[in-house]
């Protein structure tokens, strides 16, 4: 019988959700043994008590794993060599082995097979999710066959079946959900199975949280499949003896279960606002993302254009928490970024200067200089591994910063980004859509393609609309720039479909209140850039220069963003609140109703969200979910820059920081490319 990993009662910390936090103690408990370890309080834990053990890992969960423990972190938890579930492997026999793999019949082969070898001493099985009852028994039977049922330590359902890439950003890493979810060719049977992964992986997240849910969805559609089979599934876990959920346990925890403290989990499809995975950005994260491919929170830099070059100026560098740049300038607009990396290196160069002043010698005949001079440089040898350390963050992020403005200066990111602003905000200009449409126009097939289905989607109705002559231009330009206009194709018959798509525009509209981003001194912004830009590449950067006015005011809050901070103020005259379904798996069953009192007049506001977006989310929307944490007196996402930036933000912001809490997630994190590769799949499954 499989075991749920064992979790102790969380606090739950008003401060923040901590799901990955959360899921990074589960980890660690697995990394040893599945048992709680305590360290008295100034007491080192013997070496000699370590148990040394082997990981073994299928791809997913190496992918989990990944952004949450480093490899010097294995090595601290007894782990002396991680290897993949799939990869031919030696025997070790005196050394246990810790299986983490998701709960697959090809998994659960590959692992009596291993039985059957003998490969190691123990074995320590960790499903990511639950493992079905058959399964079970088929493991169950490889055991007894090869022999090996004494070596199987415990068997342990972990439900941590999704990738925590940010302490408030997490994926479940579900590849082509969108047309999984979306294709019309599709039988009912697929929709099904792609629905019950998402529910799956939810459930991992409730699980790992240790909290129940409140849900609140659109009514109809997958959104409301997966919170209806979600509920289904929370309350059967709720009205089971041994509950994994904190907040249903007995009163030796903490017990949050008023509706107020439980957080709200908010389910989109991606159809609710197509605009914000396809177009493109002017902020930090988002940026590197998109253009410079982020995966599981590393990005690879290749410096130089040659073959050559390519091969010998590779670069990775990861982007955590624990870089305070990062952390600072998440984000910030772009040209305020490389204003800091500027400010940095100049501090930095300050203190050298400061421990080279204080390193200069006295008379040294004289006792007091020689006393001076000793403390001198004990001081500055003390400070040199903090400035090499800060060094190491400033070139990280110089070096990111100079291969951001190379692929801007030459796809022309800042015009597409203020004509698609422009777009959304109802005021488009068809001269230069088309102008950058053009095979001469700058920027990639894929960055025209993003272009021309947001205009489409801006005109598809009303007096706006395209004409025919104008629907052929279109795509016309699209096919001398070598771009597939599949995609387009599929968006153009999802409109005519589905005359909600029109109101999906007209939310991506919405114009934002807590998000000005506007600085004080936009000119002196813009000359900044400039002369980094100068310095970079031995030019101005006209076609930066052409925008950064107008991209500095963008005040746009994204659809999702806008109803998910409607949801949680739970205010009466709402209409997401009035019209959402409500799914509460510690309530009495209901057709998706709320029950009396829980919406409108007198209601509670929900101070925790977590917003999940099914079909694919980036790091674009994922920033405005996260301005909601920060309430209406914010500022914009541009502001918070600088490395003590959070901490003035606290202060500026007072009580609202310390309350609200919203994390985001999708089935995957995809960049713009990437999700029109998927729809140009749809298209030519419909015959486009």
């Amino acid at each position: 019988e499989t075991l749920h990993g064992t979790r102790p009662s969380p606090s739950f910390d008003a401060m923040a959700l901590q799901l990955r936090k959360r899921q990074q103690d589960a980890i660690h408990r697995m990394l040893n043994l599945n048992v709680t370890r305590i360290v008295p309080l100034g007491e080192r834990e013997a070496e000699e008590t370590e148990v040394y053990k082997i990981l073994v890992m299928d791809r997913h969960c190496f992918d989990v794993i990944t952004p949450l423990v480093r490899v010097n972190e294995l090595r601290r938890h007894g782990v002396t060599l991680h290897l993949r579930l799939d990869n031919e492997r030696q025997p070790i026999h005196d050394v246990p082995a810790v299986y983490f793999v998701r709960p697959t019949a090809h998994n659960v082969a590959r692992i009596s097979a291993d039985f059957a070898a003998g490969l190691y001493e123990a074995y320590h099985l960790n499903f990511s999710s639950s493992l079905p009852r058959p399964m079970l028994e088929d493991l169950a039977a490889g055991s007894v066959k090869a022999n090996a049922a004494g070596k199987v330590a415990k068997v342990f359902d972990q439900y941590v079946d999704f990738v925590s890439l940010a302490e408030d950003i997490f994926s479940l890493a579900q590849k082509d959900a969108y047309v999984a979810l979306n294709d019309p060719t599709a039988k009912d049977a697929d929709v099904e199975a792609a629905v019950a992964e998402v529910v799956k992986g939810l459930l991992s997240v409730c699980a790992t949280l240790g909290r129940v849910p409140i849900i609140r969805c659109p009514r109809g559609g997958a959104a409301e499949m997966v919170a209806q089979q979600l509920e289904k599934q929370l309350r059967d876990h709720v009205d089971a003896r041994g509950s994994m959920f904190s907040d249903h346990a007995g009163a030796g925890s903490l017990s949050l279960g008023s509706r107020e403290e439980r957080p709200i989990l908010c389910i989109f499809e991606r159809n609710f606002d197509l605009a914000a995975a396809l177009q493109h950005a002017w902020t930090y994260a988002p940026l590197v993302h998109d253009i410079l491919d982020m995966r599981l929170n590393r990005v690879d830099i290749t410096q130089g254009s040659s073959a050559l070059d390519a091969a010998a100026g590779k670069k990775s560098y990861d982007l955590e928490d624990n870089d305070p740049f990062w952390r600072a300038n998440i984000d910030a607009q772009f040209p305020k970024v490389a204003e800091e990396v500027e400010s940095e290196l100049a501090a930095y160069k300050k203190a050298i200067a400061e421990v080279n002043a204080q390193t200069s010698l006295g008379d040294p005949s004289s006792d007091a200089d020689m006393a001076t001079n000793t403390q001198k440089l004990v001081s500055a040898v003390a400070s040199l591994p903090e400035l090499q350390e800060r060094k190491k963050f400033i070139d990280k992020h110089t070096n990111i910063a100079t291969a951001l403005l190379g692929h801007i200066k030459n796809r022309g990111l800042d015009e597409y980004f203020a004509l698609e602003e422009d777009l959304l905000a109802g005021k488009g200009d068809k001269t230069a859509v088309m102008g950058l449409l053009q095979a001469t126009g700058r920027g990639t097939p894929e960055d025209k393609l993003r272009l021309a289905i947001i205009y489409a989607m801006t005109h598809s109705g009303g007096e706006d609309a395209m004409s025919p002559a104008d629907a052929e231009a279109l795509e016309g330009a699209l096919r001398a720039s070598g771009a597939d206009a599949a995609a387009l194709g599929f968006v153009q018959r999802m409109a005519k479909l589905n005359q909600s798509l029109a109101a999906t525009t007209t939310n991506a509209t919405g114009r934002r209140d807590d998000r000005a981003t506007t600085t004080a001194n936009p000119q002196g912004s813009e000359s900044n850039l400039l002369d980094y830009a100068e310095r970079l590449y031995g030019q101005s950067l006209s076609a930066v220069a052409k925008g950064v006015k107008s991209l500095l005011a963008s005040d746009r809050q994204l659809a999702v963003a806008r109803a998910t901070e409607a949801l949680m103020r739970n205010e009466p005259d709402s209409r997401e609140c009035a019209e959402y379904a409500w799914y509460d798996a510690k309530a009495k069953a209901t057709d998706g109703n709320p029950p009396p009192g829980a919406v409108g007049e007198g209601a509670p506001a929900h101070d925790h969200a977590l917003v999940f977006v099914m079909g694919g989310g980036n790091y674009l929307e994922a920033e405005s979910v996260r301005a909601i944490a920060r309430g209406d007196d914010a500022g914009g996402l541009g502001d918070g820059v600088g490395w003590e930036s959070d901490a003035r933000a606290a202060g500026r912001l007072g009580t609202t920081t310390t309350r609200r809490s919203v994390a985001y997630g999708s089935t995957e994190m995809l960049t713009g490319a990437e999700f029109v590769a998927q729809l140009g799949a749809l298209g030519r499954k419909t015959g486009h």
